[in-house]
């Protein structure tokens, strides 16, 4: 509803992962208290990941289809990590995201809070780093959170 993905660059991205037989779980990672990829900005399992999460989501240990979650992106994390599957860098060779939890113009805007306190965006990216302005964003950035439809349209034609 609110995430535009950008298919052709999905694959072309997942397409320099090599097999979908590999495990992948691609998308914007974050550090809370725990490493996970943003439900926000979207991720993706490569087939192979998606074959073991399926064998083991009946699992009492961090797989267990049961558990009921609003963040079911921290919850896939942690399933996935139990199953010794690990994040895949999605960032291009200069450090730039692919994957984004904001719009394009709050990305290319976005700046530290002056007060100097961090903020959750800074904390959840500080073991990494943030890029900041033009180049926050990979020209072959595959999604973007918080659009809204008359955003898209345009980004689309």
């Amino acid at each position: 509803d609110d995430l535009f993905v950008m298919p052709q660059n999905l694959r072309e991205y997942l397409w320099t992962l090599g097999s979908a037989e590999d495990d992948h779980f691609v998308g914007r990672r974050f550090k809370s208290n725990v490493y996970f990829n943003s439900g926000g900005a979207g991720y993706a399992l490569s087939r192979g990941t998606l074959r073991k999460f399926v064998e083991h989501i009946d699992d009492k240990h961090g797989c267990s289809a049961a558990a009921h979650t609003s963040m079911e992106d921290v919850m896939i994390a942690q399933c996935l990590t139990s199953l010794g599957i690990d994040f895949t860098d999605t960032r291009d060779s200069r450090g730039r995201e692919r994957f984004h939890p904001f719009a394009p113009g709050s990305h290319l805007t976005w700046n530290y809070p002056k007060d100097g306190n961090r903020d959750w965006y800074e904390e959840y990216n500080k073991e990494w780093g943030l890029k900041l302005g033009e180049e926050c964003c990979a020209p072959d950035s595959v999604s973007w959170h918080y659009m809204k439809k008359p955003a898209m349209v345009r980004h689309i034609y």
